[in-house]
C-alpha cells in the first residue's frame, strides 16, 4: 500500500528563551578558548565540541517533537452481524432458521465485496462477538436471549475509527432483551441493511407464558398453581395440561384451546416437607411450530407447620387493623395480636407475654413503649434475635426514642434510635427507594424491576415518621426519607440486618395504612403495600445458619436467559464483615461449570449476575479466598421455570427488522434480495491521514552524544594542560 508524505512539523517546548540561550552559550565559550595559547586549530575543535554540547542540550530541554502525517487510501468496512440465539433453531418447513442463514453465508454473495471493501464478521445474541476462525461453523444459535440494541451500540465501538460504511443483519427480528433497537440504530451513524430470516405469519402454536405458585405453603395444605396459556391457530384444539413431581404425574387437566390467552389453576396437596418442585408440560398439538415453550417449572418451600406470628402492640390503630388484615389473608401464617390495656398492671402482663418468644416463627413489636421492652424483658428479646429469632419492630408516637436507645434491643436494631422523648414527626413525604440496579427481594413485586420502580412511585405520600441517627453496623437500607438526613446520609425509613443468627427489620414509617384505601380510591389496588409485608415476612423467617459465607439469590424462580442475582456476604474469624475477598460463585448448566466472581460493594457485601440456564432445579457453590486462605463456603439453589425469551413469539419479527433500517437509512430484504441490497452500499475508497509523532526527548541516543561531546572535550583540555 503507497503512502504519501503530507505534512512534516516540529514541535518545540519554550523555544523563544531557550532559543535565546543559544547566542549567549556560544559567546561564553568564545571567550573561555581566545585567551587560551594552544594551537588555533585545536581551540577551534574544542570550540566547535562545546558549542555542539550547549545546543544538544538547548535542544533537549525544548523536548522537541517531530510530527510526520502520511496519507492513503483505504477499502471501506462492512460489518455482516449473524443472529446466533435460540430462536434460529425454529423448523419452518423442514429447515430450521440458522440452516438458512449459514446457506446465505456461504452463496458467495459477501465474496463480491472483498475486492472493494473488508468485511468484518459478528455474532450476537445478549451480546456481540467476533466470528472465531472456523466462521460460520462456529454458529450454535444457543444464545438465550436477543438484545439487538447492545450488539448494535457494541458494534459502533467495536469498529470506530476502522471506516465503517454499512452493517448487514442477518435475524429473525426476535428482540426481546434491552433497550429499543431503532435507537441504537441511529446512533449507529451508518445505514443498516437488515435481512429477515423465518416466516412473519402468525404459526400454529401453544405456549405457556406463565406459571405462578405461592412460594411456601405447609404439608397437607392446598399449593395452588396458576398456569397461562397462549395460542395461535389452535383455536377449539384439545391439549393436556399435566403436573409432575419427580417423574410423578400429581395432576393434569383437559384443555380446550381458543386462539389467545387463557388460565388454567390447579391444586396440589404436598405430603412432606422441603423444596418441591414441579413441572408443568402440555401435550404437543399436531403440527405445532415448536414445543419448547410447552414446558415451565415451580417451585415451593413446603413446611411442617403454620408459621406462628405474633404482634404485640402497645395500642390500637388503623396501622395496626391494616397489617392485620394483610397477615390474616395469608393461610399460611397462624397470627396473634396481643395489644396493651391501661389498666391494672399491664406493662407486667406484656412482658410476661415477651418473655419466652418462640423462635420458630416471627415477632412483631408494633409502636410498643420502650419502658415494656427495657431491662430483662429487653436482653431476652435481644437473645431471642441472637439464637435465630426474626423480630419486626415498627415504630410509631411511642417508638424508636430514648427508652429503645436505652434498651437491650438497641444493639440487635438496624437503627440507631434517637435519644429524644419524642421521635415521632408528622408531615407529608413520600417513599424514596436506593438507587440500586436491582431492588430487595422485599421490594419485588412483580418479575420486572422497572415496573417494580414505577409501582413504588405511584403510591401517596405518607404523613408520618420517627427520625433516628442512620444505619448501625452493617444494616441494609430498604426505603429512605426523600429529606431527613441522619449524619449527613438520607435517613432510613425501612432497614433490615442481622444479629447473631436471626434478623431484624425496622419500620419507621407510619400511616401507611393510606396506602392500600387511597390506591383503590384511584382505580388501582394495594399489591404494593401487600407484597410488601408477605416478602418482608418470607426474609424475616427464612433461617440462615451464620456461616462465614452467606449467600441469597434476588428470587426464587427466573426464566431461562435472564440474569440471576448473587448476593453474599462474607466475615472474618470474629464474625466481623470480610473486606477484599475474591467470592466464586460455581453453577453447573448442562454438564458444564459456569463461573462469575462477584463484585466488592463494601461492608463485607458482594453481588454479582448469571444467565440463567434452561428450565430445571440448579445448584451453586459458593467460596470465598483472601489471596491463599479460604474464608468459607455456601450453597443454594434456584429455579429456572420458564422457557427462554427466544421463544415467546414464534413469528419472524419484520416489523423490528423493517424499522431498524429505515431508522438508520437502510433497507429491508428477504435473503433472495441481498445481493440487490449490498449494490446499495457505498463502497468509495477512504483517504487515511497517519499521523505518526517522535518525541526526541527522553530517548537515550541524544544523551549518549552529549556525554560523548563533553567527554572528548575534557579529555583535550586535560591532555593538553587546559584544566
Amino acid at each position: 500500500m503507497m503512502f504519501e508524505l503530507s505534512d512534516l512539523d516540529l514541535s518545540l517546548r519554550d523555544e523563544l528563551w531557550l532559543g535565546l540561550l543559544a547566542p549567549v552559550c556560544v559567546y561564553l565559550a568564545l571567550q573561555v578558548y581566545r585567551s587560551r595559547k594552544q594551537g588555533f586549530r585545536l581551540a577551534r575543535w574544542l570550540l566547535v565540541l562545546r558549542c555542539t554540547a550547549f545546543l544538544l542540550l538547548l535542544a533537549l530541554m525544548m523536548e522537541p517533537v517531530l510530527a510526520l502525517t502520511l496519507r492513503r487510501e483505504r477499502n471501506p468496512l462492512v460489518a455482516v452481524l449473524v443472529d446466533d440465539s435460540e430462536s434460529m433453531r425454529i423448523e419452518e418447513d423442514g429447515r430450521r432458521r440458522g440452516d438458512l442463514a449459514i446457506d446465505l453465508l456461504r452463496s458467495g454473495v459477501f465474496e463480491a465485496l472483498e475486492p472493494r471493501a473488508r468485511v468484518a464478521w459478528f455474532r450476537f445474541s445478549e451480546w456481540i462477538a467476533p466470528l472465531p476462525p472456523a466462521g460460520v461453523d462456529s454458529l450454535r444459535f444457543d444464545g438465550r436471549a436477543t438484545d439487538l440494541a447492545a450488539a448494535l451500540d457494541l458494534l459502533r465501538e467495536e469498529t470506530a475509527g476502522e471506516g465503517l460504511v454499512a452493517a448487514v443483519l442477518i435475524s429473525d427480528g426476535a428482540h426481546n432483551l434491552g433497550a429499543r433497537p431503532e435507537r441504537a440504530a441511529l446512533e449507529l451513524g451508518v445505514p443498516v441493511f437488515s435481512v429477515g430470516v423465518g416466516n412473519p405469519d402468525a404459526p400454529k402454536d401453544a405456549a405457556i407464558v406463565s406459571a405462578v405458585c405461592d412460594p411456601m405453603v405447609y404439608v397437607g395444605r392446598p399449593l395452588s398453581i396458576s398456569v397461562g396459556l397462549k395460542s395461535t391457530g389452535c383455536e377449539g384444539a384439545n391439549s393436556l395440561l399435566v403436573v409432575e413431581e419427580e417423574g410423578r404425574r400429581v395432576a393434569e387437566a383437559p384443555v380446550t384451546l381458543s386462539d389467545g390467552e387463557q388460565e388454567v389453576r390447579f391444586s396440589v396437596a404436598p405430603d412432606r416437607s422441603g423444596r418441591r418442585v414441579y413441572r408443568i408440560h402440555l401435550a404437543a398439538l399436531p403440527a405445532e411450530r415448536s414445543t419448547a415453550n410447552n414446558t415451565a417449572v415451580v417451585s415451593a418451600e413446603v413446611i411442617d407447620n403454620r408459621l406462628p406470628v405474633r404482634i404485640v402492640a402497645g395500642s390500637p390503630s388503623a396501622d395496626l387493623a391494616y397489617l392485620r388484615r394483610v397477615l390474616d389473608a395469608n393461610e399460611n401464617l397462624q397470627v396473634e395480636l396481643l395489644v396493651a390495656r391501661k389498666t391494672g398492671g399491664w406493662p407486667l402482663r406484656m412482658r410476661a407475654e415477651l418473655a419466652d418468644p418462640d423462635t420458630s416463627g416471627l415477632l412483631v413489636l408494633f409502636d410498643l413503649p420502650g419502658e415494656i421492652i427495657s431491662g430483662q424483658t429487653g436482653r431476652r428479646l435481644a437473645e431471642y434475635v441472637k439464637s435465630g429469632g426474626a423480630m419486626l419492630v415498627v415504630g410509631g408516637r411511642a417508638g424508636f426514642n430514648g427508652a429503645y436507645a436505652r434498651s437491650p434491643i438497641a444493639r440487635v436494631l438496624p437503627v440507631v434510635c434517637a435519644q429524644d422523648a419524642d421521635t415521632y414527626r408528622e408531615a407529608s413525604f413520600r417513599l424514596e427507594l436506593p438507587r440500586s440496579e436491582t431492588l430487595h427481594p422485599i421490594l419485588r413485586v412483580s418479575d420486572d424491576p422497572l415496573a417494580d420502580r414505577q409501582a413504588w412511585s405511584d403510591l401517596p405520600p405518607l404523613l408520618a415518621c420517627n427520625v433516628n441517627h442512620g444505619l448501625q453496623g452493617d444494616a441494609e437500607t430498604l426505603i429512605y426519607h426523600p429529606i431527613e438526613r441522619a449524619g449527613g446520609e438520607r435517613m432510613p425509613l425501612v432497614a433490615v440486618g442481622r444479629a447473631g443468627t436471626g434478623k431484624v427489620m425496622a419500620v419507621a414509617a407510619r400511616t401507611f395504612w393510606r396506602l392500600g384505601l387511597m390506591m383503590w380510591g384511584v382505580g388501582k389496588n394495594d399489591e404494593v403495600s401487600r407484597a410488601f409485608w408477605a416478602n418482608s415476612v418470607q426474609w424475616l423467617v427464612k433461617r440462615e445458619d451464620l456461616d462465614r459465607v452467606q449467600v441469597e439469590v434476588d428470587k426464587p424462580v427466573y426464566r431461562s436467559g435472564a440474569p440471576v442475582t448473587f448476593h453474599a456476604r462474607v466475615f472474618n474469624e470474629l464474625l466481623q464483615p470480610q473486606a477484599g475477598a475474591r467470592v466464586a460463585v460455581s453453577v453447573i448448566d448442562e454438564g458444564r461449570v459456569r463461573q462469575v466472581i462477584l463484585n466488592d460493594e463494601g461492608q463485607g457485601r458482594y453481588r454479582g449476575q448469571l444467565k440463567a440456564g434452561a428450565q430445571g432445579e440448579y445448584m451453586y457453590d459458593v467460596r470465598a479466598t483472601s489471596g491463599s486462605v479460604a474464608l468459607g463456603s455456601a450453597a443454594g439453589r434456584f429455579t429456572v421455570g420458564r422457557y427462554s425469551l427466544e421463544f415467546e413469539d414464534m413469528r419472524m419479527n419484520r416489523g423490528v427488522l423493517e424499522s431498524v433500517a429505515a431508522q438508520s437509512g437502510g433497507i429491508y430484504a428477504p435473503p433472495e434480495g441481498l445481493r440487490a441490497v449490498l449494490n446499495e452500499i457505498d463502497l468509495a475508497p477512504q483517504a487515511v491521514a497517519e499521523l505518526h509523532r517522535a518525541r526526541l526527548w527522553g530517548k537515550p541516543w541524544p544523551l549518549f552524544v552529549l556525554i560523548v561531546l563533553l567527554g572528548v572535550e575534557w579529555t583535550a583540555r586535560r591532555r593538553w594542560g587546559m584544566i
